[in-house]
């Protein structure tokens, strides 16, 4: 039986106020409940391929399938919707007769430094129909990838659910004269003494082994480190060595062009309504255009200059929370605004701070909590929940947050993603109630580079996990913020 020393006892964070726990007289009817988390998640299963297949020559095959333009006409106007045809074979040539392929689809004019998303629909049975909208007059390359195959989807499926152990992480304790270093997991099974990091309302929590001279509270950071485990059979192994992941698999099965012809417009469309929290958008949501992201459904600012930055966020206070893609936010804004300053140095995953004086603008940043992947130091300092950060809050007319989870979370079954999100929508749903002029942003996660770990990194487990995003913060008066690697965003324009 499993010792646990709680960090939740009265006194045990006298030393770290900030860290205390929520009141526990506050409103707590909202708490996320177990059917609706599992509503979602029966709901995600319906876009993982049930498929047992893991002889390669049976499997989807890019450079042996078909793309056709659809209807195809001789010129097309601004705002006329094209589609192609997908047809998949597998690596004999012949059909295949189920779908679930992982394709993404896009348009794009590198000479105008243009593209946009398509729209993919699966008929589920081996054929699908890509929609694209034509955003911007010119001419227009039409290009579609498959990147993972059912077969290995249904692999990676397998591997998020009960590959629990693909990190080892370690915790750092340490006081002025000691330190001491113990493994952590969100669940530890041993009977030897834990310290629980856990959040009584919101029921989520992690451990460590308890040093065997420091108390628990004296936990500094975390890191990880791949473990390198194989726990998939070998046949599905291998099927993710030859075909999982490599540049030789991102094949481009269609690659031409149409033309459109200019119509009565002169210039791009822009849209017409001002954008407002709480908008659901639509696929695709916006395009590149002259290297500038526009809306496809309202009307947004755009920040070119240091001027209208600083106009923008003068007397705001701006909390940024999440991982390394929300991280970067602060340090573009300090090495872009000269009077917008680090009080401090810190390390990479480190609490950060900025102030500019002048203007009265705070912005902060501080990481998800745990787990935390990452080498480099991951300091708990900074808070171990967002849910528990924002019931601090007292938020108001000045003050924005903006949070991004879920490239962290991607290894571990969608149950903890999801419980989390939950948690996270409560608290917003509780910050909007008592200061509803608050401003508070959810962006979804950026896509990886093409060489990252495709076990636990595959952009098809941010794909499930967006859709994840979308279903919770569904009617909750929020804004959404889609971003993507600066790698993947040249590849769009490109």
């Amino acid at each position: 039986m499993t010792h646990i020393i709680s960090l939740l006892q009265p006194g045990k964070w006298f030393d770290r106020p900030h860290l205390l726990p929520p009141n526990p007289g506050l409103n707590d009817t909202a708490r996320p409940t177990e059917a609706k988390v599992n509503e979602i998640l029966q709901a995600l299963k319906k876009h993982v391929p049930a498929v047992n297949q893991t002889q390669l020559e049976l499997t989807s095959s890019g450079a042996h399938s078909l793309v056709t333009l659809m209807n195809p006409k001789e010129n097309y106007c601004v705002g006329d919707i094209v589609s192609v045809r997908v047809e998949m074979n597998d690596y004999r040539g012949k059909p295949k007769t189920y779908g679930g392929d992982f394709i993404l689809a896009r348009i794009h004019s590198p000479e105008l430094k243009a593209g946009a998303a398509g729209v993919l629909e699966d008929f589920n049975n081996g054929t699908y129909r890509v929609n694209f909208t034509l955003f911007w007059p010119g001419s227009v390359k039409v290009s579609v990838l498959l990147m993972h195959s059912s077969e290995v989807l249904s692999t990676l499926w397998q591997a998020k659910e009960y590959c629990n152990d693909t990190f080892i992480f370690t915790g750092t304790f340490h006081n002025k004269t000691l330190q001491e270093t113990t493994r952590c997991d969100i669940n530890l099974s041993t009977n030897e003494t834990v310290c629980e990091f856990k959040d009584e309302r919101n029921q989520e929590s992690f451990s460590c082994f308890k040093p065997k001279t420091l108390p628990c509270e004296t936990l500094h950071y975390t890191r990880s480190r791949n473990s390198k485990a194989a726990c998939l059979p070998d046949a599905e192994n291998q099927l993710l060595k030859r075909f999982g992941f490599s540049l030789l698999n991102i094949l481009i099965i269609l690659s031409g062009s149409v033309n459109i012809m200019f119509s009565v417009l002169d210039r791009v469309p822009q849209a017409v309504g001002k954008c407002e929290m709480g908008m659901s958008s639509p696929t695709p949501s916006g395009f590149f255009h002259s290297d500038r992201w526009s809306s496809s459904y309202c009307r947004m600012r755009s920040f070119q200059n240091v001027s209208d930055m600083n106009q923008c966020l003068q007397g705001k206070q701006v909390y940024l929370r999440g991982d390394s893609t929300i991280r970067q936010w602060i340090e573009y804004s300090t090495y872009k605004l000269n009077d917008l300053k680090y009080t401090s140095k810190t390390e990479p995953h480190a609490p950060k701070l900025a102030i500019d004086k002048k203007r009265n603008i705070t912005m902060s940043w501080k990481m998800h909590g745990f787990p935390c992947i990452s080498y480099s130091p991951c300091f708990m300092d900074g808070g171990l929940y967002i849910a528990q950060e924002l019931d601090r809050l007292a938020g108001g007319e000045n003050t924005v947050i903006a949070i991004s989870v879920g490239q962290h979370l991607r290894p571990f079954p969608l149950k903890l993603y999801v419980t989390r999100l939950m948690n996270i929508k409560q608290a917003v749903t509780r910050l909007l109630q008592r200061s509803p002029l608050t401003r508070v942003f959810v962006k979804s996660e950026n896509t990886r580079k093409l060489n990252s770990e495709i076990i636990w990194a595959s952009d098809w487990h941010g794909h499930l996990q967006n859709l994840a995003l979308r279903e919770v913060f569904r009617g909750v008066k929020v804004g959404s913020r889609r971003c993507i690697t600066p790698e993947q965003e040249e590849k769009v324009r490109s």
